[in-house]
């Protein structure tokens, strides 16, 4: 009885460590403008306006902060969203004329590059550049990327091109793993994850198309309601990351690696003293 108790704890706390998102985050070509968006019904319930630069592309959200990029620049902007912030360039891409979409692994970040090429940057939230991946099957100019989990292993997912579908399934060094996962057909731009299934935008008819995490099946289209701002596009999308991927792994104090350690050392000679009792 006692140990069917503990599996089900254990298994309740296991599917409770990644909790589906409610709420979208898309980010607008044209004047700069980032809609928080509730999934289940198409409402638009905030807006931001006071943000950086021109031709939104990407965003990202890490609970109170919101990243996101533009078209026309290679910087990475940061915005608090409890007090509504714009805090300006968090960092600079060198080389980049253009940044498209962005995604966050919980502890960097994976940015599109929106200046001609297939190429995706690797970036600490400090502007050091880890990596830089290239997408096979992306053209250029791609604006859907997002960064997902499968059990512990992390993948990417990209669009083929500037409003081209469908959506291929990359390993996080751009090798390609799985070719059209998601079928979106039409102009289709920014994709998320929230925690169990994918949203992908619609740039013209201005709504979202979501699919299932698992197989990449269409389940529903969900038009958008009080996009008012010019009436723009919505380009790449967001979760709250900090929901979706959940809390990292805590580091153990060091009071408790010593007492693994001594736990460690007790059966080390427990077993030495059972080992010597034997040759007896």
């Amino acid at each position: 009885m006692k140990k069917s108790l503990i599996l089900s704890c254990l298994l309740v706390a296991a599917s409770s460590s990644a909790l589906a998102d409610s709420f979208i985050y898309g980010n607008s070509a044209g004047a700069p403008t980032i809609y928080k968006i509730d999934s289940t019904t198409g409402n638009v319930v905030t807006t931001y306006t006071n943000l950086s630069g021109e031709n939104g592309r990407g965003v990202v959200v890490v609970g109170d902060t919101m990243y996101y990029t533009v078209a026309n620049t290679g910087s990475v902007y940061s915005y608090t969203l409890s007090t509504n912030t714009n805090n300006g360039v968090a960092f600079n891409i060198p080389g980049a004329s253009g940044l498209s979409t962005i995604a966050f692994d919980g502890t960097n970040f994976y940015i599109g590059d929106y200046s001609g090429t297939n190429h995706v940057y690797h970036y600490t939230p400090t502007g050091t550049l880890l990596n830089t991946l290239s997408l096979s099957d992306c053209s250029a100019y791609c604006d859907g990327l997002e960064y997902f989990q499968v059990g512990s292993t992390g993948y990417l997912i990209s669009n083929r091109g500037d409003t081209v579908g469908p959506y291929d399934v990359y390993n996080l060094d751009g090798t390609l793993k799985t070719a059209d996962f998601i079928n979106a057909t039409g102009s289709t731009t920014g994709i998320a994850f929230d925690g169990t299934d994918f949203f992908t935008s619609n740039i013209f008819n201005k709504s979202l198309s979501e699919w299932d995490g698992t197989t990449g099946a269409f389940i529903k289209t969900i038009p958008l309601i009080g996009e008012t701002i010019g009436g723009q596009e919505i380009e790449d999308l967001s979760a709250d990351y900090s929901v979706v991927l959940g809390p990292p792994p805590a580091v153990p104090e060091p009071s408790t690696f010593i007492l693994v350690g001594s736990s460690m050392i007790g059966l080390a000679g427990a077993v030495k003293r059972r080992f010597a009792g034997n040759k007896k």
